[in-house]
């Protein structure tokens, strides 16, 4: 089992919700949402406090017109993920996409980062499962604007658990809307629910689980039949 933290920070507080989220206790894996970092400052503080962290920390950052996801392990950034899939108002305020969907490195293993807007593609999540990843992360940039979201994102979220096989955990900032952190199991079982906190939240997920796939999903796949998917 590993001990993952989720975080749900307020926005725009990085240089204060990152040191008392990281004090919260040990975690295997840390995880801020998307948008997090989102200065030269911010960044060298994470890594500063990365140094002092024995576990893995995942964390959103904003660089110029990208989003990125961070891996920052020992005081350093050992790889980065630039999100790909970007919503029509992110494209309207000039944001540029990521050229390449692939997962992450990090102590614990591969780990598939779907950011934000990109849970809702299941082919996105599909490409990222077929590294084999230890686990699926989903950090999300604001919270859920209404319940009815709110209950879509999760559901869309388990639905991605199941069909690959692969926990999935994801959390959000603390904004005004409706904040959330969950995680799933690989056969979307329940492992933890929040709706309206503010905070770490710790889980212990089975990162084991990924490798033995016992619906068997990828070995019945027939992927000389999907060739309308690129086409479309």
């Amino acid at each position: 089992m590993a001990k993952i933290r989720l975080c749900v920070p307020r926005r725009f507080e990085a240089k204060t919700e990152m040191p008392r989220l990281l004090q919260e206790g040990p975690a295997d894996l840390t995880i801020f949402p998307e948008g997090f970092l989102r200065s030269e400052e911010d960044e060298a503080m994470a890594l500063a406090l990365s140094e002092k962290t024995e576990g893995t920390i995942l964390a959103g950052c904003r660089r110029g017109n990208e989003e990125k996801v961070l891996v920052l392990e020992g005081g350093r950034v050992t790889d980065t993920y630039t999100k790909c899939i970007l919503h029509a108002s992110e494209k309207e305020r000039g944001k540029q996409p990521g050229d390449t969907i692939r997962c992450v490195n990090t102590r614990l293993g591969k780990i598939a980062v779907p950011v934000c807007y990109e849970i809702h593609f299941p082919e996105v999540c599909r490409v990222m499962a077929l590294e084999g990843p230890v686990l699926m992360v989903n950090p999300i940039g604001t919270g859920m604007f209404h319940r009815l979201q709110y209950e879509q994102w999760r559901a869309l979220a388990r639905a991605r658990a199941i069909e690959n096989e692969v926990p999935v955990a994801g959390c959000c900032h603390f904004c005004g809307e409706i904040p959330l952190a969950f995680a799933f199991d690989g056969q979307g079982g329940e492992l933890l629910a929040v709706s309206g906190g503010h905070g770490g939240f710790a889980v212990d997920i089975d990162l084991t689980e990924s490798q033995r796939r016992p619906l068997g999903y990828f070995k019945d796949r027939e992927p000389s039949l999907f060739g309308a998917l690129g086409r479309a």
